[in-house]
C-alpha cells in the first residue's frame, strides 16, 4: 500500500475567468443577456437558478434557437421556450413543480416568477392543519408523530 498524496494544481490561475473579457459589446447586447438570464432564472428552484447563473458566468449558457420550442414532459406539447427546463410554464405551475429539474421545491426555495405561488394560493396551510390536529386531539384521537 502506498500512501498517496494529493498535491495542489499545478498552474494557479492569476485572474479569475470573466466572461467576454476582450469583447466590445454594445449596451443592447449586455441589456438583452440580463434580461435572458432574468427570464431564464424565473419559476425555477434555488438549484436550477444556481445552475444557470453558473452557465452564464462561465460562457456555458446555450439558449433555444430562434423559433424552436421543447416538448414538456407532462403534457407531451410543443410548449417550452427556455433552456435547460423540462416543464412548460402551465404545467409547473400546476403541479408546483420546478420546471428545470421536474421534483416538487420546498416553497421557499422558488425564486420569484411565474412558477412560484401567488399570493393568496393555499400559503397558510401549515396554521389549518395545527387547527385541525388541535381538534382531533380535543376529540381524543391520539396522534403520534
Amino acid at each position: 500500500m502506498s500512501d498517496h498524496v494529493k498535491k495542489g494544481q499545478k498552474h494557479q490561475n492569476r485572474e479569475a475567468f470573466k466572461a467576454h473579457r476582450n469583447i466590445k459589446r454594445a449596451v443592447r447586447d449586455v441589456d438583452a443577456e440580463a434580461a435572458l438570464k432574468q427570464k431564464a432564472c424565473a419559476g425555477v428552484c434555488r438549484r436550477c437558478a444556481q445552475k444557470v447563473v453558473w452557465r452564464f458566468s462561465y460562457g456555458k449558457y446555450k439558449g433555444m434557437r430562434a423559433g424552436k420550442t421543447g416538448n414538456c414532459t407532462a403534457c407531451r406539447l410543443k410548449r417550452v421556450h427556455l433552456a435547460y427546463r423540462m416543464l412548460c410554464d402551465p404545467c409547473a405551475r400546476s403541479t408546483k413543480m420546478c420546471p428545470g429539474c421536474n421534483q416538487p421545491p420546498a416553497s421557499q426555495e422558488l425564486k420569484e416568477g411565474e412558477g412560484a405561488p401567488e399570493e393568496g394560493e393555499d400559503e397558510d396551510e401549515g396554521d389549518s392543519s395545527e387547527d385541525d390536529i388541535a381538534e382531533l386531539e380535543a376529540a381524543g384521537v391520539v396522534i403520534t408523530r
